[in-house]
């Protein structure tokens, strides 16, 4: 529902430009509709009709934060007696991004203090969009996912996600959102997790992607855990069992964050092998990346890979081509494959990959 009314917001921001038009009577008075900042500031403030008061949010908006008075202008829509204009003000400061980050401590204010859960909601996902610049909001949107209402403790979390791995003292508290009623603030704390990169998260991100009954959480979960990638070691039993996973979107992400762990995912080449015969292109696809990505320790699976390269999809054959060129001698069991392939593939690119491939394999042994 929020990000609907986000969608709206924004059309009107688009469609005001345009009727408005900004201009300037003087360099230093940039107007809308012939009225400088401080001049919407006014209406802001002192208009009795809620919808001029909405109005001149659109108008400072499309001033832009560059300007002089802005921020704070919009900032004072915060504490509006209506709480659609507090809301609208909230994401104006968000949609401004990190050139209203003068607005960091208004935001947290309205995080902490407002009464109407969409009004916190619309606070924690501004501060969101500043990025590691709100990393002085830290302690408050850690808060804010204890908040009654899920779409708070959602965006609180997504904000927190933004802000990075400045956000770690906050891994202790996102950890116990992934079993939250809500299936959006479950999706939004894997998100979180993945982008603060604690190692700390991979334990309860793989029992997130084996055990959620929605599958973009499960998603979200294995594209957490491939970003971070090395630190995911404790959820590799996790990866491998998602690589069965009825979503071929999970399956994907899974075995694309198998290509990112490291050695360790020499463990799960039995279930990467088996995940060579998927019927989606791209889980199978990324089962070879994964493969490949071990070096010499690929070597018992690649006549599993040179199978692939018979397989019906060129993206497969080529991906299988690329990875056993990259192996060198470890791939020399499927030189027969790949030079049969170099002479008969019906594709040209295949046959010329396939060509270099040989020419890797046989040149380093």
């Amino acid at each position: 529902m929020f990000r609907h009314l986000l969608t709206l917001v924004l059309s009107t921001l688009v469609a005001v430009t345009f009727a408005f038009g900004a201009n300037s009577a003087s360099d230093d008075q940039p107007t809308v509709k012939g009225k400088t900042a401080a001049q919407w500031r006014e209406v802001l403030q002192k208009d009795a009709q809620v919808q001029r008061r909405q109005a001149a949010l659109i108008a400072l908006a499309v001033l832009g934060p560059k300007v002089q008075g802005v921020v704070p202008a919009v900032c004072t829509g915060l504490k509006d007696a209506d709480a659609g204009v507090r809301q609208s003000a909230a994401q104006t400061l968000g949609q401004m991004g990190a050139e209203a980050k003068s607005a960091i401590n208004s935001l947290v204010e309205t995080l902490r203090a407002e009464r109407e859960p969409a009004v916190r909601q619309a606070a924690a996902t501004a501060l969101g969009r500043f990025g590691p610049a709100a990393k002085s909001a830290i302690d408050n949107l850690s808060d804010a996912l204890k908040d009654k209402h899920a779409g708070t403790r959602g965006a609180a979390a997504e904000a927190l996600g933004r802000i990075g791995p400045d956000a770690w003292t906050a891994v202790a508290y996102l950890n116990p959102l992934l079993k939250d009623p809500d299936r959006l603030v479950r999706a939004h704390t894997a998100f979180a997790l993945g982008r603060i990169r604690s190692q700390g998260a991979a334990t309860s991100l793989g029992e997130a992607l084996t055990k959620d009954s929605y599958a973009p959480v499960r998603r979200a979960a294995a594209d957490a855990l491939a970003e971070l990638g090395p630190k995911a070691g404790a959820a590799l039993s996790a990866l491998s069992q998602a690589l069965k996973d009825k979503q071929p979107e999970v399956r994907r992400a899974a075995a694309l964050a198998l290509t990112k762990i490291g050695p360790e995912t020499k463990q799960s080449l039995p279930a990467l092998n088996e995940a060579l015969q998927d019927n989606d292109k791209f889980v199978r696809s990324f089962a070879i990346q994964a493969i490949g990505s071990l070096g010499k320790d690929a070597q018992p699976s690649v006549p599993a890979v040179a199978k692939c390269l018979t397989d019906n999809s060129v993206e497969v054959r080529l991906a299988a081509i690329e990875e056993l060129g990259h192996l060198g001698p470890v791939a020399k069991a499927a030189l027969p494959i790949l030079q049969e392939v170099q002479k008969n593939d019906r594709r040209a690119a295949v046959r010329e990959a396939a060509a270099e491939a040989v020419k890797k394999i046989t040149s380093s042994r």
